[in-house]
């Protein structure tokens, strides 16, 4: 982190429908591109085997919130593994295709071909019949929601003696801090120092040279230098800066690189201004996701909540703890529970 003061979550502007469908549309299967991993490992995998092991052969697993299907993938995998033969389904507000989507569609299309996947069901109200589940799970995406509606909607869904299983975000988990910092440094190009802006004064000036001769001359043109001189010495400072950041690709170097882009050789002004707007446009969808995950982060109060919620609905909740991964890296609260054998839907608080 660059030690200065965490950013203040902003005024709660949830993402659209739209804006989640783009966003899985990036096509990784994890809320984050991982390098080096399709899908969850270490700790994170072994809390949903856990979950998955406690299952009996033709169970019913229902994923919330599901995205890219990344818990569905591992519930599929883990049932083919153990021939469990696990109907599950992973659901959506948005409207995911993960066979279309996935980079990694191909490597994963035996285990997609064992999901059930629909859009169109927020945590809120799935459209599923009740007491048809035993295990609902739900990485990243409970919270995004309702808590307490989703709670009961769970309740409601859930097999009495069924289970339910979530991770949460942390406020102080790596994956809030890589948010935090992620914004700060887009902040810092496209705020701060306002590179976009600035490239686009230069390619407009420019455009103002139409022949080869007038091209030549326009390091010559003072506005035009002085415009430039602008932009490097802006992007001089992102890059003395940029050295206090854990991961200056996170935003810093996406940036960078796409003004390269920019002033590639040979573009016409149109196209140089092409490239700026889907600069901005990626950039401002970035800043939205995460703006909307650090809204969505539950402080302690609001963790205290949630567990309020699953209790008020007719959860038994038997344990929540900080989830490490490999040992040393906070992902997020991990939380277990059950609907009791004797408690149906009706019976509900």
């Amino acid at each position: 982190m660059t030690g200065k003061e965490p950013l203040t979550p902003p005024t709660r502007r949830k993402l659209n429908d739209d804006e989640w469908l783009q966003f899985w549309r990036h096509g990784s299967v994890t809320t984050f591109e991982r390098r080096g991993n399709s899908n969850y490992d270490g700790e994170i995998r072994d809390f949903w085997e856990r979950q998955f092991a406690a299952l009996t052969p033709r169970a019913r697993v229902v994923d919330l919130a599901t995205g890219n299907g990344a818990v569905a993938l591992l519930a599929a995998e883990y049932s083919a593994k153990h021939q469990l033969n696990l109907a599950v389904d992973g659901l959506d507000k948005a409207e995911i295709q993960p066979g279309n989507d996935l980079q990694e569609a191909e490597a994963a299309r035996k285990w997609l071909a064992g999901i059930r996947f629909r859009g169109g069901a927020p945590n809120e109200s799935t459209g599923l019949e009740s007491e048809c589940a035993d295990l609902v799970t739900s990485q990243y995406g409970f919270e995004y929601g309702d808590p307490a509606a989703s709670a009961r909607e769970a309740v409601r869904i859930i097999k009495p003696g069924g289970r339910i299983a979530l991770i949460t975000h942390h406020a102080n988990s790596a994956v809030v801090r890589e948010a935090r910092e992620g914004l700060e440094q887009y902040r810092l190009c496209l705020a701060q120092e306002q590179l976009l802006t600035r490239a686009r004064r230069v390619v407009d000036a420019m455009a103002t040279a139409e022949s080869e001769f007038e091209k030549r001359m326009l390091k010559h043109d003072a506005k035009t230098e002085n415009l430039r001189r602008k932009l490097n010495a802006a992007v001089a400072r992102v890059q003395q800066q940029a050295g206090q950041f854990n991961d200056p690709g996170n935003g810093i170097g996406f940036v960078l690189k796409g003004l390269q882009g920019v002033f590639a050789p040979q573009l016409q002004p149109a196209e140089r201004r092409a490239v700026i707007r889907r600069l901005r446009e990626a950039s401002d969808a970035y800043c939205r996701r995460m703006e909307d995950l650090l809204a969505a982060t539950p402080d302690t109060g609001g963790f205290d909540r949630l567990l309020g919620s699953l209790r008020s609905a007719g959860i038994v909740v038997e344990g929540w703890f900080p989830l490490i991964y490999r040992e040393e890296v906070l992902m997020g609260w991990a939380v277990a529970g059950n609907k009791p054998a004797d408690q149906d839907a009706g019976a509900m608080e």
